[in-house]
Formats: structure tokens, sequence, C-alpha cells
């Protein structure tokens, strides 16, 4: 993988994967947290923030892929983000019963995103 492009995931499964992430030690809102701190910081997005499905939003992990360079597009697509899966979870909670699974999809949907 190139040396520019960084992963932000709470995903134990990505994490012992590859040597280039960024380890959250919280839930999926800390990674969008995390990410949009680092599109300030000179950081653009390769990966989407959002999962491509409403299921997936229940996914208690996340991984995105981030590269070295400024883009405002990722800072306004990241900020849109946050709202969104704020709003849209509401008072719902992520599902933890099925965590190993999702942890297993977040890895592989990685992987071929990464790849391709």
């Amino acid at each position: 993988m190139e040396k520019d492009i960084v992963i932000v995931t709470n995903n134990s499964y990505v994490i012992n994967e590859y040597d280039n992430t960024i380890n959250i030690d919280g839930e999926y809102l800390d990674v969008l947290y995390k990410v949009r701190d680092l599109t300030h910081l000179g950081y653009s997005l390769v990966t989407h923030p959002l999962a491509a499905s409403i299921r997936m939003f229940y996914s208690p992990v996340r991984s995105v892929v981030m590269r070295k360079g400024f883009s405002k597009r990722s800072i306004e697509i990241i900020e849109n983000s946050i709202e969104k899966y704020i709003n849209t979870m509401g008072v719902r909670k992520p599902d933890y019963r099925n965590g190993e699974d999702y942890c297993t999809l977040d890895a592989v949907l990685l992987k071929e995103g990464i790849e391709n």
C-alpha cells in the first residue's frame, strides 16, 4: 500500500492486517470525528466515510482510507457525513451482538476498495 495512505479504524481485524492504521478506541462516530480532524490537517478521503447501506450504519466498526493532500471537498463530505450519521442513528444503538460479523464485513470491503 502507498506510504501516503492511512486507514482510520476502530476495527481490530483491520488493525491486525495493515501497518498504516490510526487506531480509534471508540465507536463509529469517533472514527468519523478523527477523519474530520485529519481532513482539517491536510488529508483527503479515498473511501467514503459512510457505509453504503443503512444496515451497515448499525455497525459498531468503521474503516476509512485517507491520503495526504488537502481537499476542500473531503471536508464537506465528512462534515455532511457526521451530520447524516447522527440524524440517521437518532436514538438507535449500534448492533454489538453481531460485532464480529461487522468486523469481517468492514475488513473485506476495505480490502476490496484498496485492491481495486
